[in-house]
């Protein structure tokens, strides 16, 4: 099943300097979270975005980069 509703997913990354930051990606067309979250994921791993990003890293260690969390 495909939802109607769009997912907001907030990824987790850090500045060279070890400051948190977090960069969101809207999401259409997901099942469920889980597909929502791994299409972001995908999303962020892009050569295009990463670069967009300017280097800056994932941070693994988040426990809040889910869907739908503040």
């Amino acid at each position: 099943m495909i939802t109607e509703c769009p997912w907001l997913v907030g990824l987790a990354f850090r500045t060279p300097c070890g400051r948190p930051v977090r960069h969101f990606h809207v999401v259409d067309g997901a099942a469920d979270p889980d597909r929502a979250r791994e299409t972001a994921l995908e999303r962020a791993d892009d050569p295009r975005e990463r670069a967009a990003r300017g280097g800056l890293r994932r941070d693994d260690g988040c426990r809040g980069d889910t869907p739908g969390a503040a």
